[in-house]
Order: structure tokens, then sequence, then C-alpha cells
């Protein structure tokens, strides 16, 4: 093996050491000549400058005034990359890069050796130190002849040294960059000719590697003697097993982490740092930004200390019990939480906290009550009074009867309030039994609303109130509602306008679709309703005058009822109110509820 290491490193040092001798004399051959042609070819390119600028003169002249002459060379000093030049009798009269105010003060230039070589009629050129720019400058000058009686000038160019070493520069290393790939390239070809010499072993070992490294697909295909033959097909066989058992891994691993991710319940996983290791989507629920804090301790993800302690008492080894606990969070979340600690490969403490969100729970328990005590309330005032006037009629009923009329006409009205009361419960509890998909359920608008009309009829009658149905379109679809639900609606909120207008007033209703929606507006002139109390006023129990019984017999269910069924259907319910803001009064209830 050392031998064959020997012979390879011997072809490698012998071909690049041959390769480089002979792009080393290249290379100072190409050098030598490189100086000459580039200032060659730099004469030429400036003396086709100077002539180019000479016949733009020409062409653009005479110039009113020098300073228009002076903005002329300058524009092409600027595409040309040159400075520019105009001399006559020795004096500059333009220079591209001087002020035009400063030129006058400029050394006489008659004794220049390229001004003086360009008079005498040739393209004059030298190379000097610029005491004007501070910088060694190439110059090139060629004679003007004078017109119209005007005396001979000199136009010259002039370039930095330096660009002209730049560009001499550019293509050394133009040249250079040429012989590294070729070198590479060499490299590499003597490279794969003294690689066969060990081939078969470096194969061995590359499958090994690549086992080692998790590539189970590697194969061992060729070697270099037949006693190498048991050999490759054990290592083919032992890479084949590996990476059945891998496969078997990897999904048991895909399938608890498509749990994790489905998983309603909020998890977070702690490292043995006590640091946010991982969190699935659900935990988004309870805490919104938990993703961001990857790597961060619980507290800054959760804002809660009581999680923070009980964590790091697990880390502390305090306790290897799971922990169970109930927990508040802010926005009156709630939340279920199990911490259960566990050790990893390396029998470090890790930890996973489960979280399961409580808040709607509770706020059915919270609701649940506030329904309870407000049908309590509700109940309460009309049972008592009618309790006391049924009392009083047993006990010492009056002689006169109007008095007696009066008070059954008072345990009359605060029967039917108890009845609307229990209806509207009733109804609330129906709405939210009944489960039915929207898109089995079919109702028509007409039919409802005929109906709702009728019943609606005897109260608008009561208080000459003109209830004013606009001609529905022919093409109005039914509702993906039930119909009961869809005439509770309207029901609902015919009889909330009816209640609330005052006497000799109208209630004007329409209906449309926009092709997804069937959109009804009831319209009243009642008072109007508070930006404040439009905010509650579709809340059970709530009632804009405060009262808890009137005399019409109001519970404040109607309206939820209303909402919670629109809700039901995939609808919605909402109030704009008042219409007539000059005098306050006057309320559109609008209805969107799906189209069947």
């Amino acid at each position: 093996m050392p031998r064959v290491q020997s012979i390879q490193m011997r072809v490698l040092l012998w071909g690049w050491g041959v390769l480089i001798a002979g792009l080393a004399l290249a290379f100072w051959r190409y050098s030598s000549t490189l100086d000459d042609e580039t200032a060659r070819d730099f004469e030429r390119d400036t003396q086709a400058k100077l002539e180019t600028v000479q016949w733009l003169l020409d062409r653009s002249g005479p110039f009113a005034e020098p300073r228009d002459r002076q903005d002329f060379l300058h524009s092409l000093a600027g595409s040309m990359g040159m400075r520019i030049s105009l001399i006559e009798g020795g004096k500059v009269v333009a220079d591209t890069s001087v002020p035009y105010a400063e030129i006058g003060k400029l050394d006489d230039h008659s004794n220049r050796p390229e001004v003086l070589a360009s008079l005498g009629g040739e393209v004059g050129q030298a190379m000097r130190h610029s005491a004007t720019l501070d910088r060694d400058m190439i110059y090139m000058a060629k004679k003007l002849p004078g017109k119209g009686g005007a005396p001979d000038a000199v136009l010259r160019l002039a370039a930095p040294v330096s660009q002209v070493r730049m560009h001499l520069q550019r293509m050394r290393w133009a040249l250079f960059a040429a012989m590294v790939p070729l070198l590479l390239g060499s490299g590499v070809l003597l490279w794969l000719l003294s690689r066969t010499i060990t081939s078969g072993i470096a194969q061995f070992t590359e499958a090994a590697q690549a086992i080692g490294d998790g590539d189970y697909r590697r194969k061992i295909l060729f070697y270099p003697a037949a006693e190498f033959q048991p050999l490759a097909e054990a290592i083919n066989r032992m890479a084949k097993k590996i990476k059945k058992n891998v496969k078997i891994i990897e999904n048991q691993r895909g399938e608890l982490w498509a749990m994790f991710e489905g998983m309603s319940e909020g998890v977070m996983v702690l490292d043995s740092g006590g640091r946010i290791l991982h969190v699935n989507p659900a935990l988004s629920s309870i805490f919104p930004r938990a993703h961001e804090f990857i790597g961060r301790a619980p507290l800054e993800a959760t804002m809660s200390l009581e999680i923070q302690n009980i964590v790091d008492s697990i880390m502390a080894g305090e306790t290897s019990e799971s922990v169970n606990r109930q927990i508040e969070l802010k926005d009156r979340h709630c939340a279920e939480m199990t911490v259960v600690p566990f050790r990893d490969h390396k029998y470090r403490p890790r930890v996973i906290l489960v979280f399961h969100d409580t808040s709607e729970q509770k706020r059915v328990e919270r609701v649940l009550r506030d329904f309870v005590a407000n049908a309590s309330h509700q109940l309460r005032t009309p049972l008592t009074s009618i309790r006391g006037y049924a009392e009083t009629l047993l006990d010492s009923p009056p002689e006169d009867d109007a008095k007696r009329r009066e008070f059954l006409e008072i345990i009359h009205a605060n029967a039917v309030h108890m009845a609307k009361v229990i209806g509207g419960m009733f109804a609330l509890a129906k709405s939210e039994r009944d489960g039915k998909r929207a898109s089995e359920l079919t109702a028509s608008v007409a039919q409802a609303m005929d109906h709702a009309l009728k019943n609606a009829s005897f109260a608008a009658q009561d208080k000459n109130i003109a209830i004013e149905l606009a001609p529905l379109p022919e093409d109005l679809p039914p509702t993906a509602t039930d119909p009961d639900g869809l005439l509770q609606i309207i029901d609902s909120i015919v009889d909330n306008a009816i209640k609330y207008s005052p006497e000799g007033t109208k209630v004007s209703i329409e209906a449309e679709s926009d092709g997804q929606s069937v959109i009804l507006r009831f319209a009243d002139q009642g008072p109007g309703i508070s930006a404040e109390n439009q905010k509650r006023i579709f809340e059970r129990f709530f009632r804009a005058d405060g009262n808890g019984v009137d005399g019409a017999g109001s519970a404040g269910l109607g309206l939820a009822i209303c909402r919670h069924i629109a809700r039901n259907y995939g609808g919605e319910v909402w109030v704009e109110s008042p219409t007539d803001e000059a005098t306050g009064t006057g309320s559109v209830f609008t209805v969107r509820l799906p189209v069947a």
C-alpha cells in the first residue's frame, strides 16, 4: 500500500512539474511582448479618439461662447474616459479637468514636448507627471489648422498611466486565470489515472464510510480480486438490513410526528436545558406566539410564572411525578395543564407539557350560570306580582268590579310575560339543539314573510302601525334554513319593530339576493339605539329600557334567539341606528342568510 501511494504521488508531481514548466515558459514569452502590444494599442486608440474629437469639433463649431466649447469637450471627455485640452498659442483655452473659471491660471504649454511635436506636423506623444492632476499621464496631441484667420490650435488627449498599467495587469491576470483551469484539469486527469491503482480498496473504504454516515443505498460492485468477494457481499447484506430497520424507525417517527401535529391538545416539548424544543400547531390557540420562542424558556412563550416554576422544580430533580394543574391565562383563557417528566438516552431530565384548552367549557359554565340567574330574575318579579295580587283577591277581594278587573289584568300581563320568557328559553334551547347542516335545509322567504305579517297584524293594528313589504324579486332564491327557524327570525324582528315604534308610524321590509346570500332589511321609526346598546342588544335578557317586565310582556330573548338561529345557519344579524341623524330615531335590522 505505501508503494502504491508513492507511485500515485510521483505521477502527480512529475505530470504537474512538466506542465508548470511549459506554462511558465509560455507566460514569460507572452509577457515580454505584452507591454509593446499594449502601448501600440493605446496609441492607435488614442489617435482614433483624436480624429473623432477633431471631427466633432469641426461639425459642432464655431461656438458662440468659450464656455460652450468647454462644456462640449467636457461631455466628450466623460464618454471617452480621457482628459481633453485645447491649446492656442501655448495658452490653454479649454480643459476638461479644470473648472472654466480657473483655465486662465494654467501654465504656458508652448514648450510641452507633445505640443511642439504636433506643431511640427506630427502626432505628439509624451509621458510625464501632471502638476494639475498630481499623477503620471500619457499625452497625445495633434495640430488643428486655424479657420477664417484664426491661429492654429493643438488638440491634446491625456490618460492616466495607471489606466494603461491596469489594462496590462488585467491581461496578465486573464492569462494567469486561463492557466489555472488547465493546471486543475490536468491534475484531475492525472489523479484519475493514478487512482485506478487503488480503486478497489478505495471503494470498500467509501462504502463503509457511507454506511456509517447513513447512506445505506451504497453497494460494492467492484473489487480488485476474488478474495474480496465474501467481504463485499457481507457489507452489502449489512447495508440492506440496516436500511430496512431504519425505514421502520422512520415510519414510526412519522406516525408519532403526525399524531403530535394533529393533536387537539397543545403540546410543548422541552430539551434537557429546560428550553422549548418543539411545539405543535394546537398550542397556538392557547399561546399564539409560542412557535416564535423555540430555544427559549417556557416563561417567555407563556408569560406564566407558575408554569416556569413547575418546570424548574422538575428539571432540578425535586419531583419525578406528573403534575396536573388548572391554570388561568390572560384574556380569560383557561387551560388544564399536564406536565410529564422523562429521561432521554443520556439520562438527562426532559419535560413534555400538554395543555387542554378549557376556555370554552368555562365560558359555557359561566353562560349557564348567567342564564339561570337571569331567568330566575325574569321569572321572580312577575311570579311575586301574580302571587301578591292573587292572595289579595282571595283574602280581601275589592268590592269594586273595576278594581278586581285591574288586578286580574295585572295577573294576566305577568302570566303572559312568564309564558314569553319560558317560550323564548325553549326556542333558544331548540336552536342550540338542532344541528342539521345548512346544505340539507330550504325555506321559502315569501311563505315565511306572509305568515309572519299575519302574526303581527293584530299588534300593528293596535298601534296603528303600517307594515310595508316591498315586492319580492321574482328570482329570490330560498334560504338554507329550516322554515320554522326562518319564521322565528322574521317574527322576532317584526315584533321588536312594532313594540318600539311610535303609534301611527310604519315598518318597511325589503328582500334581495346577491347570489350567495339572501338579505332581509327591516326599517322602523322607533327611538334610535345608542352605540353602546347596539353591542349588547342581541344578548340574552338584555333590554335597552332596563325594565324587567313591560306592558307587552317582553322577556329580552327575541333578538338573542334571532341572532343565534341565524348564526346556526351560517348567517348573521346586525343593526344600524339611528337612520335619521337629525332626530336620532330609526333603526334598520339586517339579516343575511345563505342561499339553499
